[in-house]
């Protein structure tokens, strides 16, 4: 049996070991390159890293943008406040009073209730009363107010000045509708003069100075005495004064008219 000696080893040269070196360093550059495009490829195999990131930008563009368009709705917001403030606000209409009652029957003094009422009044001249009228439980009647059924009265003190009892003829003959709840009003004429019984024409006018008036429908319980007064009257307009001009005028008028009467003496 023959004994085959091992071949000779053979130790490599040294710029077989820096190829190597070389090999093994590109392949590491290699693989280190393939990761990282594995970590930041655009595949749908996304990192949740580089997507994370992603969302956070978009997170700002948002909230930049939508800044504005919550300034806007703030705006927008006191806009339609002020719009609101600056809106009148519609007055409420008020409910129709209730239709009133229909007249039903006429009415009786003993319910019927006068309050006269005066403004002042200048002596000399006709006086207007105001008579304030209405039924005390009767929702509604008709009266007359003539000689028959209302009595009214002019007084200075204790002393009657002028009475309807002394000129009947002066009260008025009218129709009125009187109701409870609503007051009617009518308005007559005092003549401004003093009167006694059978009322003479001609009578004096009543002097400036403190009175009273009472109503009362004939009957029916009169009114409380509601004082006023006569006031003297307003004196007379001066008469207009002449200018020196106009009197001048008139001067050389009446001159013209003697001169125009004179007779032309012819000569002889």
């Amino acid at each position: 049996m023959s004994n085959r000696q091992p071949p000779p080893r053979v130790t490599p040269s040294r710029g077989v070991y820096r190829r190597r070196r070389l090999m093994v360093g590109a392949t590491v550059v290699l693989l280190a390159v393939a990761v990282v495009d594995m970590v930041n490829g655009d595949g749908p195999d996304r990192p949740v890293a580089d997507t994370v990131q992603g969302v956070g930008a978009t997170s700002t563009e948002t909230s930049a943008t939508d800044a504005p368009s919550r300034n806007g709705g703030k705006n927008k917001g006191r806009n339609q406040e002020r719009q609101r403030d600056r809106t009148p606000t519609p007055t409420p209409t008020p409910e129709p009073p209730p239709p009133l009652p229909d007249p039903v029957g006429t009415c009786d003094n003993a319910d019927v209730s006068v309050t006269p009422t005066m403004q002042p009044a200048i002596a000399g001249r006709a006086v207007l009363i105001t008579l304030t009228m209405r039924t005390i439980e009767t929702p509604a009647c008709t009266w007359t107010i003539d000689r028959d059924h209302l009595a009214y009265k002019i007084t200075d003190g204790d002393t009657d000045v002028w009475s309807s009892s002394h000129c009947p003829a002066q009260v008025p003959d009218d129709t009125i509708v009187l109701r409870s709840a609503t007051p009617a009003v009518y308005r007559l004429a005092w003549t401004g003069r003093t009167s006694t019984r059978d009322c003479p024409p001609g009578a004096d006018h009543a002097k400036p100075g403190e009175y009273g008036v009472q109503a009362a429908a004939i009957g029916g319980e009169p009114s409380p005495v509601v004082e006023f007064a006569l006031t003297d009257p307003p004196p007379p307009p001066a008469p207009a004064a002449q200018t020196g001009e106009g009197q001048g005028t008139q001067g050389k008028k009446k001159r013209g008219d003697q001169q125009a009467q004179q007779p032309t003496q012819q000569p002889g």
